[in-house]
């Protein structure tokens, strides 16, 4: 799966935001577009999050939009996980399937 892949950055997402509620930290330079980890576009990204809060797996997304629903600024410093996020982590076959090319991935990157 490409980096850029919708399931790619849904994965990454969901396993930031719960290991942020195990261990209680919150770094708020990570979750940001076109950066090493998320190298999409900001409209492609904001998408995404806004996608995973209809679907409950993620809340407190805050987003600020113009009259015409532009997003004009955002704020993901208090976003979590839900209980709905964590299951889907947890039980979804393609999830399962992007845990191992990641784990494939990092096992061939440090040969």
């Amino acid at each position: 799966m490409a980096r850029d892949d919708y399931d790619v950055i849904v994965f990454k997402i969901l396993t930031y935001l719960y290991h942020n509620l195990k261990d209680g930290y919150i770094d708020d330079t990570y979750l940001y577009p076109l950066t090493n980890d998320f190298p999409i576009k900001e409209e492609y990204f904001l998408s995404i999050l806004e996608d995973l809060e209809d679907k409950k797996f993620i809340k407190n997304l805050r987003l600020v939009k113009a009259w015409g629903g532009e997003v004009i600024s955002y704020d993901l410093s208090q976003l979590k996980i839900t209980g709905d996020g964590v299951v889907y982590l947890r039980d979804n076959s393609k999830m399962r399937k992007v845990i191992n090319a990641v784990k494939e991935a990092r096992a061939i990157m440090s040969l």
